[in-house]
């Protein structure tokens, strides 16, 4: 069996087998999504930054083969570089717990709040299983 068919076939028995609870459970409590050193406060014209990282808690890992897409949505106010990431866009695209910094351009004033929606597998010497997690960055631009 060529091994991206036995990846596969192996992230879906995984999935499936953490439908039935445990798996599930335990990924979603070994984990954490973390955004300190991200940009709070600028002037209007300033450029910031939103940072994302995968922190585990316990013994797990980012699987490296397996999808990792994080959608950037942003308001008018802010301008992100990119909207759009996967693995090879980490600070450190081999880090078993990627690191992501994407810049943006504060473009009006106001209170702003940009969305990162995540989409990844966090997996275990025993198990894999995709998680799905959403985090707000709030940027106060003067």
């Amino acid at each position: 069996m060529p091994r991206r068919l036995a990846l596969a076939v192996a992230l879906a028995l995984s999935a499936s087998l953490a439908r039935a609870g445990e798996p599930g459970d335990e990924a979603a409590k070994s984990y954490r999504i973390v955004t300190d050193g991200s940009t709070r406060s600028l002037q209007a014209g300033g450029k910031g930054r939103l940072v994302l990282f995968i922190e585990p808690l316990q013994k797990v890992h980012v699987h490296p083969q397996a999808p990792l897409k994080i959608k950037i949505e942003a308001p008018a106010g802010l301008e992100i570089a990119k909207a759009e990431l996967g693995h090879k866009d980490a600070v450190d695209p081999k880090a078993e717990a990627p690191r992501f910094e994407v810049p943006f351009t504060a473009v009006a004033r106001g209170h702003h709040e940009a969305r990162a929606n995540l989409d990844f597998f966090i997996c275990s010497d025993t198990w894999c299983v995709k998680q799905a997690k959403s985090v707000a960055f709030p940027v106060d631009v003067k």
